[in-house]
């Protein structure tokens, strides 16, 4: 393989961008392990492509960040509000932070229709009573092959006492 080809390609670039296939990008990650001169080179396109991005940055004007600080209830004075007397009246105090509570534990219900629940109870009574009639039926028919047995095998004579 011709790894200068492959460098100019423009698959490093694709990659770097996130624009690359997967079938691409698990391509590159293995000729990486391969060829140490595709990982200094995906490192120069990742920085070449830093670069570009912070030389073409827009600062946002400074217009929005007095907006942002002022929607957060900031006016900087936090700082000098631990530097002054506590005694003092015009002292700066910071608001009551809030708390919530992350991790508020289980409160999931799970909600079903009566007639789920009804079928549901259904079927439990079905479910018993069939348990209940094979019970049955199995002792009755052991009880009836017995009888059976006992009819159709000969009858034993007794031995009558011998009579003097």
């Amino acid at each position: 393989m011709n790894v200068k080809d492959y460098i100019e390609s423009g698959i490093i670039e694709r990659y770097v961008l996130g624009l690359a296939t997967p079938e691409q990008e698990e391509e590159l990650t293995y000729l990486r392990m391969l060829y140490p001169e595709l990982e200094k080179e995906v490192g120069a396109v990742e920085l070449r492509v830093e670069e570009q991005v912070l030389d073409e940055a827009v600062m946002p004007p400074a217009k929005l960040k007095r907006a942002i600080f002022k929607r957060m209830d900031y006016s900087g004075h936090s700082q000098d509000h631990y530097r002054r007397n506590s005694n003092n009246a015009n002292a700066y105090t910071p608001p009551e932070p809030v708390y919530i509570n992350a991790n508020p534990g289980w409160n999931r219900s799970i909600m079903v229709s009566i007639w789920w629940r009804c079928a549901f109870v259904a079927m439990c009574i079905l479910s018993m009573s069939l348990a209940a009639s094979t019970w049955y039926l199995y002792h009755r028919t052991t009880q009836l092959e017995e009888v059976l047995i006992k009819l159709k095998s000969p009858a034993v004579a007794n031995p009558l006492p011998a009579s003097h």
